[in-house]
């Protein structure tokens, strides 16, 4: 299958200013991955030291709880959190705790972390791209992280609605309900009431 069309849709998002003979690399070095709905690109367990960018569809990250559960953390999507690694693997050497999946049908480029690493040190523009990306990542994260234990659901459901409206059209009820630590029928009553 053709990925020149996904592998444009990563050099867009880079800086025209990047090394120009990244082209060629990447379409040497990458792979292109098309999952169905459910599918995981990262599986729980897995010690997989690559770079994902979402060239299409969506993505859920997540943890798996020591008695099996299921439990939300992230959204990923084209425009949103869509440069992702798997950090536990690639910064402490362990297994992850947590799986990546398909929220629906999609399509991700992988590129070995370490090949990439070694490119971007040699590139000043990829690596502040690089460093970035990463920083806005970790930086949203942080943001979730502090609204959620910082407001009321119902507070947090509302800043969730003004400031990322695209989760609630991409996402099932069940992940929103799960990444706010609620139940679905909580949840449902809380939009309810932001509703009236």
């Amino acid at each position: 299958m053709d990925k020149t069309p996904y592998l444009h849709l990563l050099l867009n998002k880079l800086p025209p200013s990047a090394n120009s003979g990244l082209a060629e690399i990447l379409g040497s070095q990458s792979e292109v991955v098309h999952l169905d709905k459910n599918e995981a690109l990262v599986p729980f367990q897995s010690k997989q030291r690559k770079i994902y960018f979402v060239a299409q569809g969506s993505f859920v990250r997540n943890i798996i709880t020591s008695n099996g559960e299921e439990k939300t953390v992230m959204f990923h999507t084209e425009s949103f959190c869509e440069f992702f690694k798997a950090y536990d693997t690639i910064f402490f050497h362990q297994a992850t705790n947590y799986e990546i999946k398909a929220n629906e049908k999609s399509v991700a480029v992988t590129v070995d972390y370490d090949f990439l690493m070694d490119w971007v040190q040699s590139d000043i523009t990829l690596l502040k791209f690089y460093s970035h990306e990463t920083e806005k990542l970790f930086s949203t994260i942080d943001l979730f992280r502090n609204y959620q234990l910082g407001l009321t659901s119902e507070e947090y459901l509302k800043w969730l609605y003004e400031n990322y409206s695209f989760i609630f059209q991409r996402f099932s009820s069940q992940n929103i309900a799960s990444f706010m630590g609620i139940t679905n029928v909580w949840l449902s009553n809380l939009k309810a009431k932001l509703t009236i």
